[in-house]
């Protein structure tokens, strides 16, 4: 769900009265977008521009370059980003690199984001903001208990290679994991083992990756899934990163696309201050999973995210479960 508290405000559509120009709209952010909500507004306000304006009716607002960490620096480091993951290549527009590069001075956080997609981001599809709509992406798991022959069910560990796999995560790591749910109120498990053996994805079929999980998850909980890729869990991560949860609100383009690359430098040990590019690097050696979850006792949920990633001599598997719910 996306919030509509900016479309349908109290005074009526905000967008009919926002300025095209930078010097208008710099003043009304900041006698408007003020309090504690205003970081949650700036970033609406920034995918509302994204979304419903050409692009080349608001590069020109990047020729106002920030020159302090004000609510104008949040606002136009957000609206980069939401046009980044529009797909829009920001290095080639000049104005865009020195607003950037301001903002990397001040230390704004989004500021190291590259400003176009990479590799791994090649299947990310931006939710509509004003209806709530969730594109389905091409690699949508079905439910059903056999999907392309890969059943990732059962409780033994009794053909895991040489003895019991390890818990070896530590909170930080696990933190750092679940960045792309932060805002979920969620019930969620994020953990990285150490495998006493090598193993393809191939062989967690046997295995049963729900012999991972806790006994009191695993109870209502059972995973189904296939191979992924990179792609198809940044993918994911990302949708889950940018849509509102059940109380609270997403975190839009441009932190949902820096939660996203934290929550991937977790699952390959990467880390944390790691740039995305190398994060992106690491990340194309591991082996990637995706997940539907099949639940034994049906509850309201909201969202729910279950994706898992293989080191490349298949020693570690890191696993992220994860629903939001009341």
């Amino acid at each position: 769900m996306i919030s509509h508290a900016l479309v349908d405000g109290p005074h009526g559509p905000v967008l009919a009265r926002v300025p095209g120009d930078a010097g208008s709209l710099a003043e009304l952010v900041r006698g408007h977008y003020v309090g504690e909500r205003r970081l949650r507004e700036v970033r609406d306000l920034a995918a509302l521009l994204a979304e419903s304006r050409r692009v080349h009716h608001l590069l020109p607002l990047f020729g106002r370059v920030p020159a302090e960490p004000d609510i104008w620096a949040e606002l136009i480091a957000c609206l980069a980003q939401e046009l980044v993951v529009r797909r829009v290549n920001l290095t080639r527009v000049p104005a865009a690199v020195r607003c950037v590069a301001a903002l990397r001075e001040l230390g704004h956080p989004l500021a190291g984001l590259p400003l176009r997609l990479g590799r791994g981001e090649r299947w990310i599809r931006v939710p509509d903001f004003q209806s709530g709509w969730v594109p389905q992406p091409d690699w949508y798991i079905p439910e059903h208990p056999e999907v392309a022959g890969l059943l990732l069910d059962g409780r033994t560990l009794a053909r895991v290679p040489g003895g019991e796999p390890a818990i070896v995560s530590t909170r930080q790591e696990e933190r750092l994991i679940t960045a792309a749910v932060e805002h979920w109120n969620s019930r969620g498990w994020a953990k990285i083992f150490e495998l006493p053996g090598a193993v393809g994805p191939e062989e967690l079929v046997p295995l049963g990756v729900n012999a991972f999980l806790p006994d009191a998850f695993v109870a209502e909980t059972v995973l189904n899934g296939q191979r992924g890729s990179l792609g198809s869990v940044v993918a994911e991560l990302f949708t889950s990163a940018y849509c509102d949860a059940a109380y609270s609100s997403g975190l839009r383009g441009g932190y949902g696309r820096l939660a996203t690359w934290r929550s991937v430098a977790g699952l390959v040990r990467a880390p944390a201050d790691a740039s995305v590019h190398r994060v992106n690097e690491l990340a194309a050696r591991w082996r990637w999973l995706a997940f539907r979850i099949t639940r034994r006792t049906p509850y309201w949920t909201d969202q729910e995210l279950a994706v898992g990633a293989l080191s490349p001599r298949g020693k570690v598997l890191s696993l992220l479960v994860c629903y939001d719910t009341d």
